[in-house]
């Protein structure tokens, strides 16, 4: 082999290198939010058949989100091979760099790089192509969704002022200047994808949102004092305007109030809030209502009932002659 083909070949396995570091390094978007799960969901009785982000054939779109806590879907029934097009990218395959193959990944068919196929003892290598070409060829609508090339580095999106768009790769995006130009996504429908309420990767409590009163109520049952608060520190997609009726939580500021840690946690947490004063601390369910209570000291551990389910819970804090503050705890 010459030294140009010699080179040639290197510069390739180098561009295949970076493209895969970056895939395994990028941040996974969840396939499943079981946040979503609403057994109760009246949904409609036709086939009109999904295939969802896990490899599941679900009836039609209202059972993927409702049933199964789906994120993202293509049409048609699940085939269990890589023509079902299934996007990977809710799939955490770990920080290794071996290069695995080619996947749909976040809406477009590019190279995976992780530690091995079988992930929480499900194997996803039937999802795996031979090549870009192949992938395209057979995922040609879906993977048209992601492009690139549409970002303008010129253009500068408003980032505090979230008018949600639903996405062709089924997430939902903060506008359409950001969808188009930072997630670069083709086409988009206005207002939150359905079945979206809370994502804890929306969530930035760094985020300097402005400290004007215009609330909001979420889809959580939570007042927010304005969208980009409920879209950064609730890490809600769906509010109505002005404030919840009849509900006992109001959320703040994490930084401006309190700080609870580890969150998720798995029954034990840390409060530092209102120095100084003994607390009342309650966890309530997403419907309101009270599923544990604690009166707290100076020693702030809360060590919450072993017989709470895992899921998503509000947290209210207070303490004598002060407003109380809440927030979002994640039991696993």
């Amino acid at each position: 082999m010459d030294y140009i083909s010699h080179m040639k070949r290197f510069n390739k396995l180098m561009a295949l290198a970076v493209v895969c570091a970056f895939i395994s390094s990028a941040v996974a978007q969840t396939c499943v939010d079981s946040t979503l799960i609403d057994p109760g969901m009246m949904c409609p009785t036709i086939w009109d058949p999904v295939c969802g982000c896990n490899g599941v054939t679900y009836g039609n779109d209202c059972e993927a989100v409702y049933f199964g806590g789906m994120t993202s879907w293509v049409n048609g029934e699940c085939t269990g091979t890589a023509l079902d097009c299934v996007d990977l990218g809710g799939i955490d395959f770990g920080a290794c760099d071996m290069a695995m193959g080619v996947v749909m990944w976040n809406g477009s068919c590019t190279y995976l790089s992780g530690c091995g196929w079988e992930v929480d003892g499900t194997d996803y290598s039937a999802y795996s192509f031979s090549s870009i070409e192949e992938c395209q060829s057979n995922c040609a609508e879906t993977a048209e969704c992601i492009d690139p090339s549409i970002a303008d580095p010129l253009i500068d999106c408003n980032i505090f002022e979230p008018v949600p768009v639903c996405g062709c790769d089924s997430l939902t995006h903060f506008n359409e200047c950001v969808a188009t130009h930072v997630d670069f996504v083709t086409t988009f429908a206005t207002g939150a994808c359905s079945g979206d309420c809370f994502d804890e990767a929306r969530v930035d409590e760094n985020m300097g949102c402005p400290e004007i009163e215009d609330p909001v109520c979420g889809c959580d049952s939570v007042t927010y004092s304005n969208a980009c608060e409920a879209w950064y520190y609730g890490g809600i997609a769906q509010w109505t305007p002005g404030p919840c009726e009849n509900v006992q939580v109001q959320q703040m500021h994490a930084s401006k109030s309190f700080r609870i840690f580890p969150n998720p946690t798995h029954g034990t947490l840390q409060i530092d809030a209102f120095a100084g004063a003994p607390i009342q601390v309650q966890l309530l369910s997403l419907s309101g209502q009270v599923v544990a209570s604690a009166q707290l000291g100076l020693s702030r551990t809360w060590e919450m009932p072993m017989r709470l389910a895992s899921g998503t819970y509000f947290i209210q804090i207070q303490a004598p002659h002060e407003h109380p503050v809440s927030g979002l705890v994640v039991m696993e």
